[in-house]
């Protein structure tokens, strides 16, 4: 294969990738068809076999990246940093992805709310390792007196998860009740201030 129809090759599977993504993320693995699929790619159905096996090698691959996307603003977490600097990194970070890429936050989600059968070794694995890793990080900013005792470094990160992914998993829900979404601006600069003041000094007045 020469350089051209590599690249070409390439650019298909990105299409296929972002279709697949766009149906996985509604319905779900058992809901999603590889035809739907295959007519959002603008491909034949025979075309995705040349890539993938079958619906959960593109499905654990389309996980895969997903997951790639969302885990890389942890790695921000670093001990050398000032814990107030990190941190407002990764909450902008994450809710820069839960602004523009919602579809990936959701898909994790489903595949999450369902025991997550097809990544279980990915969460208990490499995730599971980041985790502990990233648990230390706070740790030790713990233990230099820079972060409050009363602290659960672990379920601390849980909670920069959980924050930030809201902001895409129910996007729905905040669009009805404020009537705007993270693409207007207005609203995604008010969403990083008071997620980042929340987290770094929580919400009763400072003395």
């Amino acid at each position: 294969m020469d350089e051209m129809e590599q690249k070409k090759s390439t650019q298909k599977r990105q299409q296929l990738l972002a279709a697949a993504l766009d149906v996985f993320s509604v319905y779900g693995f058992s809901g999603a068809s590889l035809d739907e699929i295959a007519q959002l790619a603008e491909m034949h159905k025979s075309n995705i076999f040349y890539y993938y096996e079958n619906k959960e090698a593109l499905y654990v691959e389309v996980l895969t990246t997903v997951m790639q996307k969302w885990l890389a603003p942890l790695q921000v977490l670093e001990a050398e940093l000032e814990p107030a600097q990190a941190i407002t990194q990764y909450l902008m970070q994450k809710i820069e992805v839960s602004r523009t890429q919602p579809k990936a936050s959701k898909l994790f989600a489903l595949e999450i709310i369902q025991g997550a059968p097809h990544i279980l070794p990915i969460l208990k694995g490499p995730l599971r390792k980041l985790f502990k890793r990233k648990s230390k990080v706070i740790a030790n900013w713990q233990e230099q007196g820079k972060i409050s005792d009363k602290i659960d470094a672990e379920v601390l990160i849980l909670n920069l998860w959980g924050i930030t992914q809201n902001y895409a998993d129910f996007s729905t829900q905040i669009e009805m009740v404020t009537g705007k979404t993270l693409r207007n601006r207005s609203m995604y600069e008010r969403t990083i201030e008071h997620t980042v003041h929340m987290m770094l000094y929580g919400i009763l007045p400072r003395k």
